[in-house]
């Protein structure tokens, strides 16, 4: 487990062209690739029509954080009770960055830690908010997403700022927008453990907030 001690940093890459247009889209519009299913036990809690319950991370783009969330999450279902009877997604709110490459070099970071991250990002669209259960909203732009689209879906959402180390910032950094005096590693050290940090606390009130 890495250290979860390290100062916030807003930035990483500096400003992404609008439309993400360098970044390579996902030919065609496949099957979801986001999501993470297992074997369930038939006493587990499910949705009223036998499904598991899904949890869905969002985050501005969906590229980065929300992936990052979603692989540590998956990671500690798997140890849990809860092993087979949740599925996790993650999602972002900005259009532009449907079935954009996940951000590459986060990637490569979180294969010394054993995550795995999907490939494509994949923007929170209809059918993806009507499936959750419980959204959990990583950032300023997923937090105003989800509160302008709550009336029309019938799903509980946190902040995932509730779940971090007391005195953090309320939203894990976007490695988008880091300072120029901070670098890669130490910006994706830094989401990485607060990440662990806070799905560890969020595991531990799954089986109040899933009910």
């Amino acid at each position: 487990m890495t250290n979860t001690n390290f100062k916030h940093t807003p930035n990483i890459y500096g400003r992404l062209p609008r439309g993400g247009s360098h970044f390579g889209k996902r030919p065609g519009q496949g099957n979801n690739h986001t999501g993470f299913i297992n074997p369930w036990n038939p006493n587990g809690p499910k949705n009223m029509d036998g499904e598991p319950r899904k949890i869905l991370f969002l985050s501005k783009r969906g590229m980065s954080r929300s992936p990052v969330a979603r692989e540590i999450m998956r990671s500690l279902i798997e140890k849990s009770d809860h092993y087979g009877k949740v599925m996790i997604l993650a999602g972002g709110v900005s259009k532009a960055y449907d079935q954009c490459h996940t951000d590459g070099r986060m990637k490569d970071f979180c294969k010394q830690f054993k995550y795995q991250l999907q490939t494509y990002s994949r923007f929170a669209d209809h059918a993806l908010l009507a499936n959750a259960s419980l959204i959990i909203t990583l950032d300023h732009e997923s937090e105003e997403f989800v509160s302008l689209h709550r009336q029309s879906f019938r799903f509980d959402t946190r902040p995932f700022g509730i779940f971090m180390a007391p005195g953090s910032k309320p939203y894990v950094s976007d490695p988008f927008e880091r300072g120029d005096d901070v670098s890669p590693e130490e910006c994706y050290q830094e989401i990485v453990s607060c990440l662990e940090f806070g799905c560890s606390k969020l595991l531990s009130s799954l089986a109040t907030l899933l009910g």
